[in-house]
């Protein structure tokens, strides 16, 4: 992990972002203590929404006649 003082991180943010963007982590320091760290952020998972329409078919048996999150979604956003 990279130490980067505070006035070099101040004149060379760029250059530490770009490092950062990279995947490394740079630790900066105030009088050589470490005072912060900038890290890559963790990459976001993908959201999973249940199937609605599937869950109320097996709960009323089949007699379900709605339609899916995903169709009315679809429908409130018209075309775009």
């Amino acid at each position: 992990m990279k130490k980067v003082s505070i006035m070099e991180a101040q004149h060379n943010l760029s250059k530490c972002l770009r490092e950062v963007e990279s995947g490394r982590e740079l630790e900066i320091t105030r009088r050589k203590k470490v005072v912060a760290r900038l890290a890559p952020p963790k990459p976001q998972e993908a959201i999973v929404f249940p199937d609605f329409k599937k869950r109320a078919q097996s709960t009323w048996a089949g007699a379900w006649q709605g339609t899916s999150s995903d169709e009315l979604i679809d429908e409130s956003r018209g075309e775009r």
